[in-house]
């Protein structure tokens, strides 16, 4: 393996091209360049203008900062990855900005620069497949921030193979923090897996992201916060995923997938949400020991059509809280919950027609389905042994 590696030090504002060497049918050019719902009991006051409501959760929510939102950056100073230059993986070792740029059909670039490293990755104009493994690979950062300029593709070629001890299974993977932001273009593709995995906390500020995935769109470990952008998300299983906190205060949304929204705290605050799902529209399940499962609605404007069948179009295994914006199910169960619920403003919808209150579609064992993955509440068994959908594919360890 031939390594190539030159610092922002050495030769300070240098556009570093990385050149590619092929040995045994690969090659591998090394760059180093540089708030939990409690109790809410009042109503809250929608604001006319875009019809958001204050929370009165006391849960500490997702953090966004300054930094998530910034995209700028000083290019005579970043380093210069021209993916164009042959086939192979590209490797970042140390902090620094990099612009990525040029196509390959067999790449990848793996950031591996210490736990205190900030890198600031830019595509622009980029198209990166990995033919059995992911196009971005991030293995040790403190935090990643990815700014889309131009149309960019990152995609798997169809397999997912191991190359080292961690279980690769996206297009985008990524062992820490991850932010993306920006006002370009990002396809994801991933016929074999998810499309981006962040076993930490993931931030989105900006950008059009567009995923078509196997399995589910985005899945996040830990948080996930989205203040901004335009995400349309074409999978087999849940378009957005997060085993702890989701938070959503503005974007628009289309999202096709089996459920649309799941996590185990998800607090809506605002945006433009599609969702057109043949299970639940939006989920509240138990996933995390952090949190309790709570559905928060406080704003936005939500649009659910529900296929037929054991489906909720908003579904808690905790609680269902609407305190403002819009809500508009079409389906044939439109609200299932195991907990309380509170309907303190707001606007639902069901079915064309308005509701007063919140209706509660659970009977029974029906909750059965949240235990072993299988049928057994709905054949009566009793519904206080519910678990945590365990049955959907072993995909959170158990």
């Amino acid at each position: 393996m031939k390594n190539i590696n030159m610092t922002r030090k050495m030769i300070p504002g240098l556009a570093v091209l990385f050149a590619v060497a092929a040995i045994s049918g690969c090659s591998t050019p090394n760059a180093s360049t540089p708030d939990n719902a409690s109790e809410t009991n009042t109503a809250v006051e929608s604001e006319a203008q875009n019809n958001v409501a204050v929370s009165t959760s006391s849960v500490e929510k997702p953090d966004v900062t300054d930094k998530d939102k910034d995209t700028s950056y000083d290019e005579s100073k970043a380093g210069k990855i021209d993916m164009s230059s042959g086939n192979g993986t590209v490797k970042i070792t140390e902090e620094g900005t990099y612009i990525v740029t040029g196509s390959t059909s067999d790449g990848m670039i793996v950031i591996e620069a210490g736990e205190e490293a900030d890198v600031h990755l830019v595509l622009r104009d980029a198209s990166i497949t990995s033919k059995t493994s992911s196009a971005v690979y991030i293995i040790s950062v403190d935090e990643v921030y990815i700014t889309l300029e131009g149309n960019n593709t990152l995609a798997n070629g169809g397999s997912f193979k191991a190359i080292d001890e961690n279980d690769i299974d996206s297009v985008i993977y990524s062992k820490d923090d991850l932010t993306i932001n920006g006002a370009g273009t990002l396809n994801i593709t991933s016929p074999a897996g998810h499309g981006i995995v962040c076993k930490d906390d993931m931030v989105i500020t900006g950008g059009t992201v567009n995923i078509s995935a196997k399995e589910d769109g985005i899945n996040i470990n830990d948080s996930l916060a989205i203040t901004d952008g335009n995400i349309t998300v074409n999978v087999s299983d849940d378009a957005v995923h997060t085993d702890g906190f989701m938070l959503i205060e503005g974007g628009t949304f289309s999202l096709t997938a089996a459920e649309g929204l799941e996590g185990t705290y998800i607090m809506i605050n605002g945006g433009d949400i599609t969702i057109k799902a043949s299970d639940d529209g939006i989920n509240a399940a138990n996933k995390s020991d952090a949190y309790s499962p709570v559905l928060e609605i406080n704003g936005g404007n939500i649009k659910i059509t529900m296929g037929a069948g054991d489906t909720d179009g908003l579904d808690s295994n905790g609680d269902i809280i609407i305190n403002g914006g819009t809500v508009d199910i079409t389906g044939q169960s439109a609200v299932d919950y195991d907990g309380k619920a509170e309907f303190n403003g707001g606007k639902l919808i069901v079915n064309g027609t308005e509701m007063t209150s919140l209706p509660n579609q659970m009977m029974g064992g029906r909750g059965g389905k949240n235990w072993d993955g299988d049928n057994a509440g709905r054949n009566g068994q009793d519904p206080a042994q519910r678990g945590n959908k365990t049955g959907r594919g072993g995909r959170n360890g158990f």
